[in-house]
């Protein structure tokens, strides 16, 4: 695991701290030659650094232990890239390997070279926040880092214990990958040339196996050994983007295993894991207590994941930390924490006395990940329990305290398991979250007090999207910040006056929150037509990343929606007046399009207008290519999506009765009528409005609408010319 650590997770070699020596032997070109390689990369210049040579030496022994010589000689091109270089950090495995600095070095334009200081290099946990592995970061700084200048290094691993006894596998990358931790972003430059040779002895079986490229070996047999070599010249730097696929899933990658067959990994891991199951007076007691009065075996598992969530604390580490090895189920229970597998232990230990089949299963949470049928290997940093019962199967995840049953993130669906029975084990894939299983509810509930409008907003959520905002409102230090983040766009971005929410570290009890919005505003004696509207384009805002979006011109590479997600908008508009007639009644626009779909439906009644709303973007991978479509889809959308209602007072008078109105109010009435469609009545309306003012241009104007609503072209052409004579301007 340790291997595939480097590999996968970090990306970069391993060492520890020693001096650095200049005089070591370096497996790659010399400094002339180095120099003169500045030449070709010219044409990838503008990238701001090139790997002049990435190369990679790999031998493994009799006894499947490896020792590694990792070379690097880095370009630097701009002054960013002299600030993105200016810390080289590279990490390792404290439980599986030792690793020291060969030399590390800067070499000037004119050849001269200048050595890293002892006192150039520190040593840190890998991870500085609340989580535990044996990964060790050393983080070192070369001088005379400069424009024009080359950094080389080269890093010497030794593993000193094997994962699986007599077993050896590994994964060959030929990009360099740069973490930016100050950035939170990385950099993936262009390499003239990336070699990776592994030199095994010939008793060793291996396979292959190949991902983003058909690159075979060249394969040299000499004495006792086979050596296998890949190289790759020239490869393109990639630009970076959010919101892009995982890089595994484009990025050329080898991997290579002395094992064929997974019941290697099922025995291995079988040995560790069956101990910790040995019974025990505590776990008993405890499944007596929570299974009683449970009378499926759905409502078993789900008490066993209640309580791990609220009295099992987690402890937040990498599967294959300590050897992979988890304590026992007593003492699990006994200590009140554990690790990922400490926790699937405990849980599978309580499921086995109600009879419920429960099995560890191991996952990579990384996205880009692969797993192969036939070429195993512990590419995997996570552990979940894999659960069969007469209902159905659960897959329980445990490690997010505040998540709800099953607790499984939708990040990992389509992901695949290696579940481990004891009996060969067997791949499983976990499945995909469709769109109906994360939702989020908003309702909106306008009220009047006498004349003060007043809004409540309440959110309700299933699925991921309920355990992604219950973390981010439990964990945020400013509540109301999050509360008016999430509701206030759904009310014009009004200030909240008060709110509620569920507490989110009960994960028995569904989320919620409700924010009130009093006195948005008062609806004077003078107001006789109201407005609501609601622009749906929040709905972008709050739930997805697509309010702003990249310019077509700019994105260069494929967009990566992993979880879907539905979001369901209840709104109610009660009528600002009793004697209210509703003149408008206009929903928003449906779109429906290959990358989501929203529908709107709206009810009235002789009090209020209910409105209806439901948003579905879709789980997907779109190709750049396609990309405009998707931003003009997107465009389209915010352009065209505000709803519209509007309510007029009636009158005490009836419209009919001209002589009772204002010209104001008589026009105004014409056009509530166009505005609602009502054309009929407004052709009778305006006509014999028209009649008694046929010096008012304005009414003019309408008739000429009107008629034309109606098909009347030439009476409505003639109205407008006579509209136009009277200096009315349109």
């Amino acid at each position: 695991m340790a291997v595939y650590i480097r590999v996968f997770v970090i990306f970069l070699s391993f060492l520890v701290i020693t001096n650095a020596s200049a005089e070591s032997t370096s497996i790659g070109p010399d400094v002339e030659t180095l120099l003169a390689l500045k030449t070709d990369a010219i044409e990838y210049a503008e990238s701001g650094a090139v790997i002049l040579s990435r190369k990679t030496e790999i031998t493994v022994d009799e006894q499947r232990l490896e020792s590694t010589k990792y070379y690097r000689a880095i370009y630097i091109a701009s002054e960013e890239a002299v600030s993105d270089y200016s810390k080289l950090v590279n990490s390792f495995n404290a439980y599986y390997h030792t690793s020291s600095i060969d030399f590390a070095r800067v070499i000037a334009a004119d050849g001269q070279i200048f050595n890293m200081q002892d006192d150039a290099i520190s040593e840190v946990a890998a991870n500085n926040d609340d989580y535990l592995d044996d990964m060790k970061r050393i983080e070192f700084a070369v001088p005379q880092l400069k424009v024009g200048n080359i950094i080389e290094y080269q890093i010497n691993e030794k593993q000193t214990k094997a994962i699986i006894d007599g077993e050896w596998f590994t994964g060959i990358r030929f990009n360099h990958v740069k973490f930016l931790p100050q950035k939170n972003w990385v950099r993936i430059d262009p390499i003239l040339t990336s070699l990776t040779i592994l030199t095994i002895p010939n008793s060793v079986d291996l396979y292959i196996e190949s991902r983003n490229t058909d690159l075979s070996p060249l394969v040299t047999k000499s004495g006792s050994t086979t050596q296998y070599e890949w190289k790759m010249d020239k490869l393109e730097g990639i630009e970076i983007e959010s919101g892009m696929p995982p890089i595994d899933e484009t990025l050329p990658l080898v991997y290579v295993s002395t094992m064929n067959n997974w019941k290697t990994v099922d025995d291995w891991y079988w040995d560790l894991f069956k101990p910790s199951l040995m019974p025990a007076d505590n776990v008993t007691a405890l499944a007596n207590e929570l299974f009683s009065g449970q009378d499926t075996q759905t409502g078993k598992v789900k008490a066993v994941f209640d309580y791990m969530q609220k009295n099992v604390r987690y402890i937040g580490a990498h599967v294959n930390r300590g050897g992979y090895q988890p304590h026992t189920a007593q003492e699990v229970l006994q200590n009140a924490y554990g690790d990922c597998k400490d926790q699937t232990t405990l849980i599978v230990a309580l499921l086995n006395e109600a009879g419920i089949k429960a099995s560890p299963a191991l996952v990579n949470t990384y996205n880009g990940s692969v797993v192969f049928d036939d070429l195993p290997a512990l590419n995997f940093n996570h552990m979940i329990t894999y659960v069969t019962t007469d209902e159905g199967s659960y897959w329980l995840d445990t490690s997010g305290q505040t998540g709800t049953f099953p607790g499984l993130s939708a990040m990992l669906g389509g992901k695949r398991t290696f579940v481990i029975t004891g009996n060969a084990g067997q791949l499983v894939e976990v499945p995909h979250v469709d769109p109906e299983e994360n939702v989020a509810k908003v309702a909106v509930d306008y009220s009047l007090n006498d004349s003060a409008l007043s809004a409540s907003v309440k959110m309700s959520f299933d699925g991921q999207v309920e355990t992604n905002l219950r973390n981010y409102y439990q964990f945020s230090p400013e509540k109301r910040a999050v509360v008016e983040q999430l509701l206030s766009p759904f009310v014009h971005d009004n200030r909240v006056t008060s709110f509620t929410a569920t507490d989110p570290a009960d994960s028995a009890t569904p989320f919620e929150i409700e924010g009130k919005f009093v006195d948005l505003l008062s609806i004077t004696e003078d107001i006789s037509r109201f407005h609501y509207s609601m622009n749906y384009a929040q709905i972008l805002k709050v739930f997805t990343g697509f309010s702003i979006m990249e310019p077509v011109s700019e994105r260069a590479q494929d967009l990566y929606i992993q979880i879907p997600i539905t979001v369901e908008l209840f709104i109610t508009y009660p009528a600002p007046w009793s004697d209210a007639e509703l003149v408008q009644n206009g929903p928003a626009s449906n779109y429906q399009n290959p990358f989501f779909e929203i529908t709107h439906t709206a009810q009235p009644s002789d009090n209020e207008v209910t409105s209806t709303s439901k948003f579905v973007l879709y789980a997907q991978t779109i190709p750049v290519e396609e990309y405009a479509a998707f931003f003009n889809a997107i465009d389209a959308f915010q352009k065209g999506s505000e709803s519209m209602f509007v309510y007029d007072k009636v009158m005490a008078t009836s419209p009919q009765s001209h002589e009772a109105l204002s010209i104001e109010e008589q026009i105004a009435h014409s056009r509530a009528l166009l505005d609602s469609g009502r054309f009929d009545e407004a052709l009778e309306y305006v006509t014999e409005l028209a009649n008694g003012n046929k010096d008012n241009g304005e009414v003019q104007f309408l008739l000429g609408i009107v008629h034309g609503f109606n098909g009347k072209d030439a009476l409505s052409e003639a109205a407008f010319e006579r509209a136009e004579s009277l200096g009315y301007q349109y």
